[in-house]
């Protein structure tokens, strides 16, 4: 779990149904959601659970209408196995993420699936005008929720670091605004739920090591390559973010200056910029993508130099089993940086420390898929 709750935990809104279940509980819970459906002999083998204990809990969870037996699927050997899946719009996950072009809203189900998006495009470099955005379409999809779900919380994403252990954040467009602004006052009591705020690094690699994949993983640190860079380290399936939640905080070993190409979106748009002269748009980017523009190859060359001392830094102060790439820079140069990138590691008398594997990771929109994992997150680590 998080060192730090971004959130002061109010055991009045912790629901009834939540209050019913154990920590084995939620164990068969997040077998069955990582995988969308499993057998007894799955979860059992992911969590440790006796046949005997995972019967009691099962039948108990069914009892609770949280689970539910799935059809017949066949089995390895012998008779054909019985999966378990969860059961629909019991526990739902509500998100928010801010983002300097758009504001995202989301209403997942507790199997991941979407009920509810809507996106407001534009620039958002002012607190008040996000803010103020979200709450309307936050009003919009509240008026919508069947009163018999339990609604596990609101994951907030936000890039930026946060000054205080309260889950006051500072974002570099709007410092002075965002800094000010108390989440549980303006979510939290407005909608009567938990509000979990976290950076959009964090936000990220929650999302990912909720994924099967990066359930799988022992640790990895997650690089978040959109508009700038965000980073998060999960060991052992724990969000590692420090003593106020600003741990991963990667940038900053870029530099500031402006002149070294990162691997973000807007390095990227300003370098296409800086060689045709006129200022590039997404369409621009994409196209210089898809076309094998040389100025890609040159940006690519930049990067991969840029990120040498960063990887390093990863590498020797966590040591995580995967370094994985995710996010909006497109996906083809995402996987050419890490067929390109050479990570050193210490050498002596022949014999080498291991390195981190790269892995970039496929999802699409992974901070809408993390933002509305955060609340998940501590539901099953509380």
């Amino acid at each position: 779990m998080s060192t730090t709750l971004h959130t002061q935990i109010q055991k009045n809104s912790i629901s009834q149904i939540e209050k019913k279940l154990n920590v084995s509980h939620k164990k068969v819970i997040e077998s069955i959601r990582r995988n969308k459906k499993a057998s007894r002999a799955q979860i059992a083998k992911e969590t440790g659970l006796s046949t005997q204990s995972l019967t009691r809990l099962a039948q108990h969870l069914m009892a609770l209408n949280i689970i539910s037996e799935h059809s017949k699927v066949e089995g390895l050997r012998g008779q054909p196995a019985i999966s378990l899946t969860l059961n629909k719009n019991i526990f739902l996950c509500v998100g928010v993420v801010f983002e300097h072009d758009r504001v995202t809203v989301l209403l997942d189900d507790f199997n991941r699936d979407n009920i509810f998006r809507e996106c407001e495009e534009g620039v958002f470099l002012s607190a008040k005008k996000a803010i103020s955005t979200a709450i309307t379409m936050l009003d919009s999809l509240f008026s919508t929720i069947n009163k018999d779900s339990t609604i596990l919380g609101i994951g907030v994403s936000i890039s930026g670091f946060f000054t205080n252990i309260e889950g006051q954040i500072c974002s570099q467009q709007d410092p002075l605004g965002w800094s000010t602004v108390n989440f549980q006052e303006v979510f939290a009591n407005r909608y009567r739920c938990q509000c979990y705020v976290e950076n959009d690094g964090n936000a990220a690699s929650i999302g990912f090591s909720l994924t099967k994949t990066g359930g799988a993983l022992k640790s990895f640190f997650l690089l978040l390559l959109t508009l700038d860079i965000g980073g998060g380290f999960v060991s052992q399936g724990r969000l590692v973010d420090g003593a106020f939640g600003n741990a991963g905080e990667i940038s900053v070993l870029f530099g500031s200056s402006g002149n070294m190409p990162k691997p973000t979106i807007g390095s990227l748009q300003q370098y296409l910029s800086d060689a045709s002269g006129i200022k590039a748009t997404n369409e621009d980017i994409q196209k210089a993508v898809d076309t094998h523009d040389p100025v890609i190859d040159s940006w690519l060359i930049s990067c991969v130099e840029s990120m040498k001392y960063p990887l390093k830094a990863i590498q020797s102060l966590l040591d995580p089993d995967t370094i994985v790439f995710t996010g909006r820079l497109p996906l083809e140069l995402q996987k050419r940086l890490s067929e390109n990138i050479h990570i050193s590691s210490p050498s002596f008398g022949g014999l080498s420390a291991p390195k981190p594997n790269i892995f970039v990771s496929e999802t699409k929109n992974i901070l809408e898929l993390g933002v509305t994992s955060i609340p998940a997150f501590y539901f099953f680590n509380r």
